[in-house]
């Protein structure tokens, strides 16, 4: 499988993509656990749900919006990670 990262997720993983390979399907949640510190603590919490802010792409189909996270993903996937950027002020 295949973890992209894009804006500050690339800072915080140090790469642009990261191949981790699993035996089995797994649940999004789950997969992303395999994550390595410091970028697993910016995509979920301690209870592992993903933080809000975070667009998380499985094979380029938002999973929040299609699968609400409950999708499993296989060695063969691409799962793309964009944090959100919130906040700053709009002037006329």
């Amino acid at each position: 499988m295949i973890f992209e990262f894009f804006g500050p997720a690339r800072s915080y993983a140090g790469l642009k993509s990261l191949t981790v390979k699993i035996n089995e399907p797994l649940f999004l949640r789950e997969a992303l656990k395999l994550l390595p510190e410091p970028i697993r603590g910016l995509i979920i919490d301690e209870e592992g749900n993903v933080r809000s802010g975070m667009l998380i792409l499985v094979n380029d189909v938002d999973a929040r919006s299609v699968y609400g996270f409950n999708i499993q993903v296989r060695d063969e996937d691409k799962v793309t990670i964009i944090p959100l950027i919130h906040g700053g002020v709009l002037s006329c």
